[in-house]
């Protein structure tokens, strides 16, 4: 039984991937404690169990899966990317480079000392910096070597095994780290948090989100006929400030049988009906100001919309959400339900600082939605539709460039196709965010292209190396894992200390930027958990977006230069 499908497998290797990526992500939902392996590291471990088996994989199957992720991953940097290195992003470009480098040097002493060859070096570093992509670029470089092809694919192998050892306290280990490394700084995180929110525009231990906007997950649509002498004979406008620091919108007023658009200067009669929307508090006290309530409904019906709107335009770039109440009365009607970057939610707080490709959820009238969707950029209408074009023309045109070699004192310097279409990816990102009717690839679409795309690149990693992984494990697992522990821990502290005492930065940001140096959005969860804020997720997106470009290209980098 056992032979036949070991015949069979060897006949229809793509069954053996196939396991593997189900074996893999089924071991990665494991979780004890709440900490699990995570999908690439599972798939990866599984295999290399069924890599015991010697198949052939094609080549050809690894390079375009890595293709697709390494594109897709720049694409999804890309607009923080180069919108970050202005002067504002300064502090983490350097915090970035600074962990970059810092474990750059370090993998490279450690496999110094420790007789490592380059593959095992370059797994190293890609297991205990947590960035699977640099083993990309790590196997593109090993095939510009003058070796054999034996050589060629021990070093593959040691790449994939000493990822596989290393990648576990990579991402365990330092999630403890940042639960301790604010004891070790000598600061409450939550106390650091509070004082950040404050300084932010926040109010209370019982708010997060300032009343000044009143821009809420909740927003209620109600109707009141004005008979109280503090709204009859007012303007709109002065009506709507009865409510601060709450925020409501006067959308419509019902005079006699007409139903007219309510205009800031209109004045209010006594007996009209004041149709408002806003956050329940707001309305609560409505009445007091107004008059009695009536039902809604016997009125006008209003037709709401929810709405995702990336930011683009130059001049809400760079300014505070309170800026943006104000920014020519455009936020007037419309109620913010959350703002994302990179994938983390912002805290909504007066001081929060709006940057360019930022996503922000809208809600209120349709009309008004709209309205404000085109001052702020572009709305993201739902589609499952993935723009293959661009994707194509961005891997072809991003491998061409990964061929490109330049000689630099008399060494070969290339990206190589991993490093080339990386970069192809981020200037197609940047590039939509200029122009953003072009190359759309929605979330379920990047999810697929990234997740499947490594995923299925660490597969044929695994099954290529999985018969010599019991030997190089017997050989020098305890010393590679010894090293991936010290590696993952020392940029860490560099960065810690570089970015507290020389760039002065606030904690809260600064642990934040160092979660997303290291690419681990796993330590920044547990940020805000123990802030029981957002505010980590601040400092977050630009290093995030910094790092995976500069770990990316240090698998390629460890390879010429150990």
């Amino acid at each position: 039984m056992i032979e036949d499908f070991v015949k069979i497998a060897q006949q229809n290797p793509e069954i053996l991937v196939f396991l593997s990526l189900a074996a893999g992500y089924a071991i990665g939902k494991i979780k004890v404690k709440g900490f699990g392996l995570g999908s690439t590291a599972s798939v990866l471990i599984a295999a290399m169990v069924f890599g015991q088996i010697s198949i052939e994989v094609p080549g050809i199957l690894k390079s375009i899966s890595f293709a697709l992720f390494a594109f897709c991953i720049g694409y999804q940097v890309g607009p923080q990317f180069f919108g970050a290195l202005r002067k504002e992003g300064l502090n983490y470009l350097w915090i970035s480079l600074v962990v970059a480098f810092a474990g750059l040097i370090t993998a490279v002493i450690l496999g110094k000392i420790l007789h490592f060859d380059p593959g095992t070096t370059a797994g190293l570093f890609a297991g205990s910096m947590t960035q699977s992509a640099a083993i990309g670029t790590a196997q593109g470089a090993v095939e510009h070597l003058k070796i054999s092809e034996a050589d060629k694919a021990l070093l593959n192998g040691n790449i994939a095994i000493a990822y596989a050892i290393t990648y576990i306290f990579g991402t365990v280990g330092v999630i403890f780290l940042f639960k301790i490394l604010p004891n070790l700084m000598r600061i409450n995180i939550k106390d650091e948090a509070e004082k950040l929110e404050k300084t932010m525009g926040g109010l209370s231990d019982t708010s997060k989100n300032p009343e000044l906007f009143s821009w809420s997950k909740q927003v209620e649509i109600r109707a009141y006929k004005a008979s109280n002498a503090m709204a009859v004979g007012k303007t709109v406008s002065d009506v709507e400030k009865l409510f601060f620091p709450a925020r409501i919108a006067i959308n419509r007023i019902k005079r006699g049988d007409s139903i007219l658009e309510a205009r800031q200067d209109m004045i209010v009669n006594s007996g009209d009906i004041l149709v408002a929307t806003g956050k329940h508090t707001g309305l609560v006290n409505a009445q007091d100001y107004i008059g009695h309530e009536i039902d809604v409904s016997t009125v006008v019906e209003l037709i709401g919309e929810s709405l995702e709107v990336c930011v683009l335009n130059p001049e809400i770039a760079g300014k505070t959400l309170e800026e943006l109440a104000r920014y020519k009365d455009g936020a007037h009607g419309v109620f913010l339900r959350k703002i994302t970057r990179q994938g983390s939610e912002l805290p909504i707080l007066s001081g929060t600082v709006i940057n360019k490709c930022d996503i922000i959820q809208l809600v209120g009238e349709k009309s008004d939605v709209d309205r404000v969707a085109k001052v702020i950029g572009y709305a993201e209408k739902p589609t499952s539709a993935t723009d293959l074009i661009m994707v194509g023309m961005g891997c072809a045109i991003g491998t061409l460039i990964g061929l490109l070699v330049l000689p630099v004192a008399g060494i070969p310097i290339t990206l190589g196709s991993a490093g080339g279409i990386l970069f192809a990816g981020l200037v197609f990102g940047w590039l939509r965010s200029k122009r953003p009717t072009f190359g759309r690839i929605p979330e379920g679409g990047q999810w697929l292209l990234n997740d499947l795309g490594l995923n299925l690149f660490i597969a044929c990693i695994g099954l290529a190396s999985g018969r010599q992984a019991l030997h190089a494990l017997q050989a020098s697992g305890l010393s590679v894992f010894l090293a991936g522990a010290v590696l993952a821990i020392i940029p860490i502290i560099i960065g810690l200390i570089f970015g507290r005492y020389l760039l002065k930065m606030n904690p809260v940001l600064l642990l934040g930027a160092l979660t997303g140096a290291r690419v681990i959005p796993a330590a920044l969860n547990t940020l805000q958990d123990d802030a029981e804020s957002n505010t980590p997720v601040i400092g977050f997106a630009a290093p995030f977006a910094f790092a995976n470009v500069f770990l990316t290209v240090m698998g390629s980098v460890i390879i010429n230069i150990m």
